[in-house]
């Protein structure tokens, strides 16, 4: 071979390696400066088009493979999909590449440890947020996350570890620290560790003093152990201190005092918390009904009365006034609650109010029949 031939073989040589840097310019220029499909499938995205953004993002890794970004949103949209070893196996590809950016990095990572964390694989989920947390230390997202894989694996002890780590964002509230304590206790309480499971409880109650479970929770320990005393004493705490979730903690009382011969002792309780909170519908209901156990019926009246103007929402204590008044013969007062001043009918429900209503209908046809009365008249002449 000459040398003119082989100077015009490397020649042309030259001009097909010029020729498809030319051509992938081209091809650059065309998704840059014309039809980009990155930027359509971003503009679906934003209009909550997720079909034609995930065609729009196939489009753009099959031009440009460089696109790191297109690769993460298209295995986040599998995930949402439900294709989750699909999207992981998008995530994991991209880890591997040696042109990512610090950025591209962590952004992957975040993707893959949602991955990981749909899939329930926790232990590769843990691995990648602790690799995730030791390259940007000042960002919270992955301990947030961990804690999260931490609460789906019931792990309350080392939840609690990293929540204290973690006090200080919005997130993380003494209610949720009590949380963690409580659910804890539960958990040896059923292992039959009462001692331990109290002192735990207390401790919840350090971080959230109106904390109901731990003080219903540490009655309950004492009730395994057959020391009815002491959770009554724990009991009656709740009643005191936290208003609004008494009616557990009713409940447990009765059983408690019950057992030990001192029922009588919830009248004065239901009477202090009323005193002490008059707008508490359940309490007067609970009282009310105590009293009609009792055989006070018009006891029983008096108090959902008195509280009545205490409270909101009045229909509850319409219907129960309603349904002791037709239970001691009071009719005509009865159906004055049920139908007040306009003669209209109010949500009133239950069994013994329906009875009341056919019993009316049934005398109103009566005196139809005697009088020849409409059922206006007849209804005015039952009040």
């Amino acid at each position: 071979m000459s040398t003119n031939e082989i100077l015009l073989g490397v020649a042309f040589l030259l001009a097909l390696v010029l020729l498809a840097i030319r051509l992938d310019r081209l091809r650059r220029t065309k998704i840059s400066r014309g039809r980009n499909p990155y930027m359509e499938a971003l503009l679906h995205l934003i209009n909550d088009e997720e079909n034609l953004a995930y065609s729009k993002l196939v489009e753009t890794v099959r031009l440009d493979t460089s696109n790191i970004d297109a690769y993460i949103i298209l295995g986040d949209i599998l995930r949402k999909r439900g294709e989750l070893e699909r999207a992981l196996k998008v995530h994991r590809n991209i880890t591997i590449r040696s042109d990512l950016t610090t950025q591209a990095n962590v952004t992957v990572l975040k993707s893959l440890s949602l991955d990981y964390i749909a899939l329930k694989h926790w232990k590769s989920a843990e691995e990648t947020l602790l690799k995730l947390d030791r390259i940007k230390k000042s960002d919270t997202w992955p301990r947030m996350r961990l804690l999260e894989i931490l609460e789906e694996q019931e792990k309350w002890k080392e939840a609690y570890e990293l929540a204290s780590v973690l006090e200080g964002e919005p997130e993380i509230t003494d209610e949720r620290l009590a949380g963690y304590k409580v659910a804890r206790a539960r958990a040896l309480t059923e292992q039959g560790a009462y001692h331990k499971s109290r002192i735990i409880l207390k401790e919840a109650l350090k971080h959230d003093p109106s904390c109901a479970e731990a003080y219903l929770a540490i009655g309950d320990t004492y009730t395994d152990e057959e020391r009815i005393d002491d959770a009554v004493q724990w009991w009656e705490k709740l009643v005191e201190n936290v208003p609004d979730r008494v009616t557990e903690a009713f409940s447990r009382l009765e059983n408690a005092l019950y057992q030990i011969g001192e029922f009588s002792r919830m009248a004065d309780i239901y009477s202090n918390h009323l005193t002490a909170n008059p707008a508490s519908a359940e309490t007067a209901l609970a009282l009310a009904h105590l009293l009609e156990r009792k055989g006070e019926v018009g006891k029983a009246v008096e108090v959902l009365k008195k509280h009545k103007p205490h409270v909101e929402e009045t229909f509850v204590l319409d219907q129960a006034i309603a349904r002791l008044l037709y239970r001691s013969g009071n009719t005509g007062e009865a159906l004055e609650m049920i139908f007040g001043e306009s003669g209209q009918r109010r949500s009133h429900t239950g069994p013994e109010i329906e009875e009341l209503l056919d019993f009316t209908a049934e005398e109103v046809d009566l005196n139809d029949e005697k009088n020849g009365e409409d059922l206006e008249v007849g209804r005015e002449e039952a009040v």
